[in-house]
């Protein structure tokens, strides 16, 4: 069995890559905003949605399974994409500043174009209530590279300064639900 990660996530790329298991990446080919449009299901369940048609859109052999991941913010019903400037990154902090939302994690494998194991975890985060000029600090030493993140942050990195309270599986929120995806893997390499 062969290990496709679909995703071109370097935070994902990162975890599994400290599992010590093989893989290569793929990256997905698929239109996320034209997807998020197309979705009519739950705001809670975008996140699994787009995972599975991430993984579906990657060509795999018959041997090989492919790991599809997504994450959804949602506080008070809106969802929060990542930011596409710095100057939209301070307006999602601010939102989000001393209030809790649930970042969620939808994480699928597919093997043979069909969808065999799905994940949904949800993390419930809690920010301190934040100063402009702190939130203008925590971007500044964050960069650019903060515009990769779903809500403006990164829990394995600068961004864990920045919460009073997180409720939820460490891995899921840099990414991926290691112990659970293992889990999966090795059970689906024995069948």
């Amino acid at each position: 069995m062969k290990i496709i990660l679909g995703s071109s996530s370097p935070s994902r790329k990162k975890l599994l890559n400290n599992t010590g298991i093989e893989f290569k990446v793929k990256k997905p080919t698929i239109d996320e905003t034209a997807q998020k449009k197309e979705f009519k299901g739950k705001k809670k369940d975008l996140a699994v949605y787009l995972a599975e048609k991430k993984a579906l859109s990657i060509h795999a052999g018959p041997e090989e399974i492919i790991i599809g991941a997504d994450q959804v913010l949602l506080q008070n019903n809106k969802i929060y994409d990542k930011p596409k400037s710095i100057q939209e990154a301070k307006k999602h902090l601010k939102a989000l500043s001393n209030k809790t939302h649930n970042l969620i994690s939808g994480t699928v494998i597919s093997k043979k174009n069909k969808i065999i194991w799905r994940h949904q975890g949800v993390s419930k985060m809690k920010m301190h209530k934040l100063t402009d000029k702190e939130i203008n600090e925590y971007l500044s030493k964050s960069g650019e590279n903060i515009l990769k993140c779903v809500g403006a942050y990164n829990v394995e990195g600068y961004g864990s300064k920045l919460f009073k309270k997180i409720d939820g599986d460490f891995f899921s929120i840099v990414g991926l639900p290691l112990i659970q995806l293992l889990s999966a893997i090795r059970k689906i390499g024995k069948d």
